[in-house]
């Protein structure tokens, strides 16, 4: 994963501006990070009635409440990232693909 820089302040729906990008939750702690697909988090945060598309990224944060599968703690952070299978070349084909 890559996390996208300058963004502590952005929205769930800024997630359309970087085509590709990815929601990942990461344990403070010990490291442990995975990404999320932005649209999910959106509906499950209207199921849980605890946010949507205006949500900042930082707090989805608070809305998890599992422990963290390595080390058990409940310290995470939430951050736009882009996958490591996604370079300069996939992003502006899903740029394309999205805007068509």
């Amino acid at each position: 994963m890559r996390p996208l820089a300058n963004l502590a302040d952005a929205r769930l729906e800024d997630a359309r501006r970087y085509p590709g990008c990815v929601l990942m939750l990461g344990c403070e702690i010990c490291g442990w990070a995975r990404g999320y697909d932005v649209g999910k988090i959106i509906n499950r945060l209207y199921e849980l009635r605890d946010g949507g598309f205006t949500t900042l990224v930082s707090d989805v944060a608070r809305s998890v409440k599992r422990p963290c599968p390595r080390c058990k703690g409940k310290h995470w952070t939430t951050q736009f990232a882009y996958p490591a299978h996604i370079d300069a070349r996939e992003s502006k084909r899903l740029a394309g693909r999205y805007r068509n």
